[in-house]
């Protein structure tokens, strides 16, 4: 219940911001507000300053905000402070400042999870896979205990420790013993792309909606094969699933002490083409790391144009394959489970999904549809090339069309979300029954 009640919280305050954003370039460009209303439905409370109602409405959803002049088919005077006479790129600047105000909302907290201090987990800094390159420099099972003279605790400090194009002096532990290492051809991207941490087969997440969430994976299971072939880690585990060409795979799990087998479809990465089931790596190591001021503004910075850019790279990759888009996209049930997996993780990865969830309203609102702020600034944008706006008819129209289409998207996110839950509680009440059965 606490989940559910701080999920409709967080929605309803970043609603609340993006209709901020449009109060504010509205009244920016003396454009009359007549209602400006946190929540929706019938208003519990209200007060009127100027000519603005501001009222808290009964629905804490988000919220709303009503301009003079703001509906094309509205009937009203043609004043100075209405929305329709204003110049074409006025009314664009108002339409983008909603997501805008998202985007600035999301920033600022992404630079406030670096400063209070972000949670982290990794991998132990055992070595798990080494390339013939490095062979002679670290074997599987060494422990890094120290890189440059600076204690390791995981495998990302090894990479955030590794000089560039300098020596480097690592304190590895061998066989019980310890040993030092010098190496001057070692880089940060080595040990990503030619040093491999050792990883269990150990789920560490199941992603909300996906083939292992419908299968009923749970984290903590361990695959143990994958269509009968053995598996010995992670790396064996994803190579046997990727490379996989049949339809439906079979993968044996061990939970606490029952073993058992489960059928699944993976899925296409919509971003690489990878078959994937969608699961995270378990990471035994958990540390807390806190940043300066200015190193919070730039890892907050650049964490948010991160995260547009891969959004926006799906996005793409989802128009150009209409057909992943059924297991892709998902509605306020998967938020929720997604939500609900992050309340445990600390403060900062609770703000860090806020943020999230503030950057793919801005997304999906700049989206050219008509009825969201994409398809009124594309409006804009043709009255600013045409020398004139389009037809109040063809406006209608084109909106109502839009309004269809989100309605439909609705209702099929919903549908989604549903029947994934359902798949999930068959195939744990099947897992149960097993066990009862003694399978």
């Amino acid at each position: 219940m606490f989940n559910i009640i701080g999920a409709i919280v967080a929605l309803g305050i970043l609603v609340t911001v993006h209709e901020f954003g449009h109060f504010i370039a509205a009244r920016i460009f003396n454009v009359e507000v007549e209602k400006f209303s946190i929540g929706f439905g019938p208003k519990l409370f209200a007060f009127t300053k100027g000519k603005t109602e501001y009222r808290i409405s009964l629905i804490p959803l988000g919220g709303y905000l009503k301009m003079k002049g703001e509906n094309p088919d509205e009937k009203i005077e043609d004043t100075e402070n209405s929305f329709k006479i204003k110049l074409w790129w006025q009314r664009a600047i108002i339409a983008f400042a909603g997501p805008f105000a998202n985007f600035i909302l999301a920033i600022l907290i992404f630079i406030l999870t670096f400063a209070i201090g972000k949670h982290f987990e990794d991998q132990l800094p055992v070595v798990g896979e080494v390339s013939a390159n490095y062979a002679e420099f670290v074997q599987e099972k060494d422990t890094i205990l120290q890189v440059n003279n600076n204690d390791i605790n995981g495998w990302t400090q090894i990479i955030q420790n590794t000089k560039i194009d300098e020596e480097n002096t690592y304190l590895v532990e061998r066989n019980d013993e310890q040993i030092l290492i010098t190496n001057n051809e070692v880089e940060p991207r080595t040990w990503v792309t030619e040093i491999l941490p050792y990883v269990p087969a150990v789920i560490g997440e199941v992603a909300p909606g996906m083939a292992a969430y419908k299968a009923g994976l749970m984290d903590n299971d361990e695959i143990l094969s994958v269509d009968g072939q053995d598996v010995n880690n992670w790396y064996e585990m994803r190579t046997a699933i990727t490379t996989n060409e049949n339809e439906s795979i079979t993968l044996k799990i061990k939970r606490d002490n029952n073993i058992f087998e489960k059928s699944l479809i993976p899925e296409e990465n919509i971003l690489d083409g990878n078959r994937i089931i969608g699961i995270t790596q378990h990471m035994s190591v958990k540390y807390i790391e806190k940043y300066s001021l200015l190193e919070s503004i730039k890892y907050g910075t650049i964490g948010t144009i991160n995260f547009v850019y891969l959004n926006y790279a799906m996005l793409y990759k989802l128009i150009a394959n209409p057909s992943a888009i059924k297991n892709n996209l998902g509605g306020p049930v998967m938020i929720y489970a997604m939500s609900a997996q992050t309340a445990n993780k600390g403060l900062d990865n609770i703000l860090s999904f806020i943020a999230a969830i503030s950057l793919i309203l801005m997304i999906m609102n700049l989206l050219p549809v008509p009825i969201l702020d994409g398809g009124h600034i594309l409006f804009c944008f043709i009255e600013g090339i045409r020398k004139k706006p389009l037809s109040i008819k063809i406006q209608i129209v084109l909106q109502n069309i839009g309004l269809i289409i989100l309605v439909f998207l609705m209702i099929f996110a919903f549908w989604n979300d549903i029947s994934r839950l359902f798949s999930r509680s068959i195939s744990i009440k099947e897992h149960k029954v097993q066990i009862e059965n003694g399978g």
